[in-house]
């Protein structure tokens, strides 16, 4: 039994690795903890099973493929094998699998919350609860600045806690900065991408400066001045500058020294201010920029001279001689005053350079006669120059070739006798460069622009701008406007109370407004005359180029009207009687006379009878009727005959009369005689008689 178990032994070590034809899919496995896990085992050559091995329950399969399933890995230690059986012998493949497990916390910390410039400390980033630790990378950060990485070789596989220690040198540059860790399981192209990170809290650092600078930075135009003290508030054994123009030498009785000189012109001096205390020297770096606006800028189109063309790209190269440092300039690109892009610097070199930005286009029609201009501009922090020292291009005019487009497209509404080439073809209607060729043509005829419109020339017409560079088109509805014109006869029939409606043919666009007048006076539409309304009329046609009159007859057609009369006559017995009876009508009724039934006399306008002595046999009621094409009317006349009375009654009422007459005469003559007889007579006589008489 033993050696049975040698002997299988001895051939799964000949045939495992390379030479055993198994392969996995997937190749390798790498799994969180806790998840699941499938993965298939599969052989290209004749066989008699596969399993699984490496954990309690074994997969077997007689075809050629066998698949090994976890619902929840939790085996840390797992080590799963493939084998297969064939020709009595066996091979066997493990399978690469890695299971991981990311912190359950990363966090930073430091012994001292405070630091001192140029002391040693030390940065601990605690990573709790990883696996596996062979795949951890713990990165260390100084803000955006990745400053270390540590990795690991402990081939635990379980979770484990560890420390990565950064070894930091407080510099006053710190003062202010966040530290952070990031702890990363780099688990190869299998893993998770990206590779699962956790990271810690930021660490604010505050580092207590021993050497204080006044101005804290220094920036100077290169050969201006500068003055700069440094100064220390502890004890010390001496305290200095140096630097390649200027040194301080160390003095040990004060402690503030300042560092001068008058021209600055050494692009790459580095002042140190340096103190030695407790048997140590302590540098800071004074930040010191030296800058120089730049000779000229200027700008230019590369690789192309002349007009653009519409659609295409050029480059626009900006050259800017002789400014620095470059990493503190910004070129700013104009279109106009429109700022389009920004282009800032990331070389570190100090001295000046010559730097060419290029900024990409692509033409447009818009883009023609703008200009475009680009401005370089040293950005040199709150301690320079405020504004920012700037040199501007001179700037480059646009000219941009494209091909016409109408925008004015509408309808157009041109005077007759105007033409074509009045068509409003300015700047806003259409656009072109170079200028564009006008034609027009109505239907499939070309058509010269300088031949007048006449009023029948209304319609649909293209018209089409073109140039070098293309051509555009457009379907326009013209209104060809004249004066007004009136089509009317000299009269006009309308029976009354109807509506009128103009008899005449009116002309004119835009389409005239119509007005009616009598006697003067604006007669208001819509309008239904009276049979009396007949007369002579002005009708009227106006629009905005003018007005036409016309004067108009019009006859009012109406059903026949009687003239007013009494119609109840008495006459005495026989006496003579005249009945008159007169109509108005339009067109002249005809009338007649009728009584008891019977038409007893006719005529037109104007009828009459006449009855002599009439007698009793004549009373009744006489019936006028008028009749026309628009009705038909009627009028009756009452008469009544009257008995004579006796020739004695006459003669007595005769004497009646004049019995009355001559007693009244009488009675008035005495009434005369009696007033004279009681009344005196008197003489009235001048004053010259009455003297002339006192004289005698």
């Amino acid at each position: 039994m033993l050696l049975s178990h040698l002997l299988i032994s001895i051939l799964l070590t000949l045939t495992h690795g390379d030479d055993c034809p198994i392969f996995f899919d997937p190749l390798e496995v790498v799994v969180k903890y806790g998840d699941s896990v499938s993965v298939n085992c599969s052989t290209d050559i004749p066989h008699q099973g596969l399993r699984w091995e490496g954990f309690n329950t074994e997969i077997n399969m007689t075809e050629g493929r066998s698949s090994w399933t976890v619902d929840e890995m939790t085996d840390w230690e797992i080590q799963p094998s493939c084998v297969v059986i064939s020709n009595e012998t066996q091979c066997l493949q493990k399978l690469t699998i890695t299971i991981y497990k990311t912190p359950d916390s990363v966090s930073i910390s430091t012994g001292d919350n405070i630091m001192i410039e140029c002391s040693t400390y030390e940065l601990q980033c605690d990573v709790v609860n990883v696996a596996p630790v062979q795949n951890l990378t713990v990165k260390w950060y100084k803000g955006e600045t990745l400053m270390h990485k540590e990795t690991f070789t402990d081939p635990t596989k379980t979770p484990v806690n560890t420390t990565s220690i950064l070894q930091i040198t407080a510099d006053r540059s710190d003062d202010g900065v966040q530290y952070r860790c990031e702890a990363e399981l780099e688990l190869g192209a299998e893993g998770p991408q990206p590779p699962p990170a956790v990271t810690s809290e930021p660490l604010n650092i505050v580092v207590y400066s021993i050497l204080q600078f006044n101005p804290q930075r220094v920036v100077v135009r290169y050969g201006g001045s500068v003055s700069v003290n440094c100064s220390t508030n502890i004890t010390h054994k001496g305290i200095g500058w140096e630097a390649s123009e200027g040194p301080v030498p160390t003095n040990r009785e004060q402690n503030l020294i300042t560092w001068r000189v008058s021209s600055l012109r050494e692009w790459d001096i580095k002042p140190i201010c340096y103190i030695n205390y407790d048997r140590t020297q302590c540098g800071s770096n004074l930040p010191i920029t030296i800058y120089k606006t730049p000779e000229s800028v200027s700008i230019n189109t590369a690789d192309h001279t002349g007009p653009m063309n519409e659609f295409s790209t050029y480059k626009l190269q900006c050259d800017v001689v002789n400014v620095a440092p470059v990493q503190n300039l910004t070129v700013k690109w104009y279109k106009g005053e429109t700022l389009m892009h920004k282009e800032t610097f990331t070389d570190p070199i100090k001295t000046p350079v010559n730097t060419t930005p290029i900024l990409q286009i692509t033409a447009d029609r818009s883009d023609d006669g703008v200009q475009y201009r680009c401005e370089a501009e040293l950005e040199l922090g709150a301690e320079g120059p405020q504004p920012p020292p700037a040199v501007t291009s001179e700037p480059l005019n646009i000219v941009v070739y494209y091909k016409p487009q109408i925008y004015f497209c509408n309808h157009w509404a041109p005077k007759i006798e105007s033409t074509l080439s009045l068509y409003p073809t300015s700047y806003y209607s259409i656009v072109a460069n170079p200028s564009a060729n006008i034609s027009w043509s109505r239907g499939s005829s070309s058509l010269n622009a300088s031949i007048f419109l006449d009023k029948y020339d209304s319609g649909e017409y293209k018209i089409t701008a073109s140039n070098e560079h293309g051509a555009s088109s457009c379907i326009i509805n013209i209104t060809v406007e004249y004066p007004p014109g009136l089509n009317c006869n000299e009269s006009f029939q309308i029976q009354e109370r109807t509506l009128f409606k103009l008899p005449c043919s009116v002309d004119g666009v835009p389409e005239p407004g119509i007005s009616l007048y009598k006697n003067g006076k604006l007669i208001p539409f819509p309008y239904s005359p009276s049979w009396n309304d007949s007369a002579l009329y002005n009708l009227t046609a106006s629009n905005k180029y003018g007005s036409v009159y016309h004067p108009l007859q019009i006859n009012i057609l109406y059903a026949p009207v009687f003239d007013p009369i009494n119609g109840n006559i008495e006459v005495v017995a026989d006496g003579n009687i005249t009945l008159n009876c007169s109509s108005s009508g339009n067109p002249e009724p005809h009338m007649w006379w009728s009584f008891k039934n019977a038409n007893i006399s006719t005529g037109g306008r104007h009828v009459t009878i006449n009855i002599l002595k009439a007698t009793s046999t004549d009373s009744g009621e006489y019936i006028c009727s008028a009749t026309n094409r628009f009705g038909h009317n009627s009028k009756t006349f009452s008469v009544e005959i009257k008995e004579n009375s006796s020739p004695r009654h006459i003669f007595a009422v005769y004497i009646l009369f004049v019995l009355i007459a001559l007693i009244l005469i009488i009675l008035l003559c005495l009434y005369v005689w009696r007033k004279r007889k009681s009344s005196g007579r008197y003489q009235i006589q001048t004053d010259q008689e009455l003297r002339s008489l006192s004289n005698r």
